[in-house]
């Protein structure tokens, strides 16, 4: 877990840096350490949380935490055209129980997440996902004052 929080604060800071310029959009943030580290080591999701949370008042709170959600069947197809099949990859469905992990475990991140958005991915392309994100956070930014949406 050491090296997975010094690359947490490290992005953090490289936010932080970016902020500056304007806005940023990062992949992978504490949630999916928080998510991830428990599902691959096997240790509960409110273990990882202890570890993290002394870190947590340092690191730069996004304004808006895209969850993206698929099928089973959705996943797999979008695994099949994957170019850049990395061994997490395949571990999702090579180590028995893996998948239903990081499912629950990402449910359980994005509920205690103020910045959370649920977004589907079932039918729809990169460019349809890339498309939803980019007038959510504009609708964001033309009325900063509304209510979270839950569901794009």
């Amino acid at each position: 877990m050491g090296e997975q929080r010094a690359n947490l604060l490290h992005v953090s800071d490289a936010v932080r840096q970016h902020l500056c310029r304007g806005p940023v959009v990062a992949d992978r943030y504490a949630s999916s350490v928080m998510a991830c580290h428990a599902a691959v080591n096997q240790v509960g999701l409110d273990q990882v949380r202890e570890l993290i949370a002394p870190f947590l008042p340092y690191l730069v709170a996004p304004d808006v935490t895209f969850y993206l959600i698929s099928s089973d069947n959705s996943l797999k197809e979008r695994m099949s055209t994957k170019t850049d099949v990395k061994q997490d990859d395949t571990d999702l469905y090579d180590v028995p129980g893996r998948l239903a992990r990081l499912r629950e475990n990402f449910q359980s991140v994005a509920e205690t997440d103020p910045s959370m958005v649920v977004l589907p991915t079932d039918g729809r392309s990169p460019d349809d996902l890339a498309d939803i994100i980019v007038k959510h956070l504009e609708g964001r930014r033309a009325q900063p004052d509304r209510h979270r949406r839950r569901h794009p």
